[in-house]
C-alpha cells in the first residue's frame, strides 16, 4: 500500500475562515527535503487585511503535489479560491497513482505483519519550535532562524540592485500557533504502473478539473465566480526517477537548481499586455494562459531542487541585473536550509525570511515551497534518515 503526508493550507467553505495570516510546513521524502511557508505581506497587515497566497503539499508512494496559489488582492474572498485552488491541484495530481478504494478493503491485512509494533509507535514527543513574527531587530543575533534570517538578507542585497532598509518592525508577543504533526512509513519499494501515465495530461486535466471545481465550488457559497480569483501553479514530481510536470496559470515561479548550479524556469506561463492585469484560473478560458512542461531529468545535469513562489517573490528575484543574483540565491537558500538542525527550524527559519525582509516597493504575500536533495549527515545537520 502506497502512504504519504499532507501539508498546507486547508480549503476554506462556509464553516469560516480558518486561514492564518503566517504558515509553515515540512516533511522528509528521501531523498528530499520539502519545506513551505507562506508570510502576509506587510501592507495586508497595515491595512488589516487576510493572507491571500495559500500552498498544499501532498505525497503518495514516491510522487510528491505541490501547489501554490496566490487570491487576486481586489477580491476580499480570493483566499476561498486560492485554497481550494491548491487542494483540489494536489489531489488531482496524485489521483492517477493511487490503489482504488476498492483492492484497498482487502490489501491491508495481507500487509499487517510487514512491520514490528516497535516500527508502528510514532515518536513520544517532538521538538517544539518558538517561533515569533516578526522578527525583532534585537533579537536576530540569537539562534539559527535568525543567522537564517540575516544570510538570506545578505543574499538578497547581492541580488536586488535595491538598498534594502533594516528591519524596524517591533517584535510581536500576542500570536499563537496552531499546528498538526504527522508520521509516515517510508516505502522499501513502490509499486509503480507498467507504463507511466502522460504527465503533461495528467497535469493539464488536473487545472481543468480544478477550474470546474471553483465554479461549483462559489456556487455552494452562494457568491460569483470572480470572488475566487486566484493563480495557480502546480508540481508533481517522481522523487525516485526524477521526472516532473508543472502547470502554471499567472504569475508566480516554478524554478529548478541543477547539480552543476544553472538555476531554470521551469514553465513559462503568457502575460498580459496589460502590466496591471493578471490571468487568472477561475477565467472562462483559462486553458489559452495555461502553460504546461515536462521535465525529463539530464543524466549528468539532473534537477537537485526545485523552488515554486508566488510573486511576491519572484517579483524580487526574478529581475536583476546581475548575471548570476538568482543561481546565487538558490544555492544560498539551499544551502542554508540543509545547514538547518531540523526540518522544523529550516521551515521556521524560512518564514521568519519571508515575513521580515524588506525591499522598496515589496509589500505582497510572499510564499515559497521548496523542495530539494538533502545532504549525508555532519556535526551541523540533521541526520540523512530524519
Amino acid at each position: 500500500m502506497l502512504n504519504g503526508f499532507v501539508f498546507g493550507d486547508r480549503g476554506l467553505g462556509a464553516s469560516g475562515d480558518t486561514h492564518p495570516l503566517w504558515t509553515l510546513g515540512h516533511a522528509v521524502a528521501d531523498p528530499y527535503l520539502v519545506l513551505g511557508a507562506s508570510a502576509v505581506g506587510q501592507i495586508h497587515l497595515a491595512r488589516g487585511l487576510p493572507r491571500d497566497d495559500a500552498f498544499m503539499v501532498r505525497s503518495l508512494g514516491p510522487w510528491l503535489a505541490i501547489g501554490v496559489a496566490d487570491g487576486v488582492g481586489s477580491r476580499p474572498l480570493s483566499r476561498y479560491g486560492a485554497t481550494y485552488a491548491v487542494e483540489a491541484l494536489t489531489a488531482l495530481l496524485l489521483r492517477p497513482f493511487a490503489v482504488p478504494l476498492s483492492d484497498l478493503r482487502t490489501s491491508h491485512r495481507a500487509n499487517a505483519g510487514a512491520f514490528a509494533a516497535t516500527n508502528l509507535a510514532p515518536p513520544a514527543t517532538s521538538e517544539e519550535v518558538e517561533l515569533k513574527l516578526p522578527l525583532d531587530e534585537k533579537d536576530r543575533g540569537e539562534g539559527w532562524g535568525s543567522w537564517l534570517l540575516d544570510a538570506a538578507l545578505d543574499s538578497l542585497k547581492k541580488l536586488i540592485p535595491i538598498p534594502l532598509s533594516p528591519v524596524e518592525i517591533p517584535m510581536r508577543d500576542d500570536l499563537q500557533q496552531g499546528a498538526s504533526l504527522g508520521w509516515w512509513l517510508p516505502e522499501a519499494d513502490f509499486v509503480t504502473a507498467p507504463t507511466e501515465p502522460d504527465l503533461g495530461s495528467v497535469m493539464a486535466q488536473a487545472f481543468e478539473k480544478t477550474h470546474l471545481g471553483l465554479r461549483g465550488h462559489a456556487q455552494s457559497l452562494g457568491i460569483g465566480l470572480a470572488d475566487l480569483g486566484c493563480t495557480a501553479l502546480a508540481l508533481l514530481l517522481n522523487r525516485k526517477t526524477g521526472r516532473c510536470a508543472v502547470g502554471q496559470v499567472g504569475d508566480g515561479a516554478i524554478l529548478g537548481l541543477t547539480a552543476q548550479g544553472e538555476v531554470k524556469e521551469l514553465v513559462d506561463a503568457p502575460s498580459p499586455d496589460d502590466g496591471q492585469a493578471t490571468y487568472t484560473l477561475n477565467h472562462h478560458n483559462f486553458q489559452k494562459y495555461l502553460a504546461v512542461q515536462v521535465q525529463q531529468p539530464a543524466p549528468a545535469n539532473p534537477f537537485v531542487t526545485f523552488y515554486v513562489m508566488t510573486d511576491g517573490l519572484s517579483g524580487d528575484l526574478l529581475f536583476s541585473a546581475q548575471p548570476d543574483a538568482l543561481s546565487n540565491w538558490a544555492q544560498a537558500v539551499k544551502g542554508n536550509l540543509l545547514q538547518a538542525t531540523s526540518p522544523a527550524q529550516a521551515a521556521a527559519g524560512m518564514l521568519n525570511w519571508l515575513a521580515t525582509y524588506q525591499v522598496k516597493g515589496s509589500w505582497d504575500d510572499r510564499t515559497l515551497v521548496v523542495v530539494t536533495q538533502r545532504e549525508p549527515k555532519d556535526d551541523h545537520c540533521y541526520a540523512a534518515g530524519g
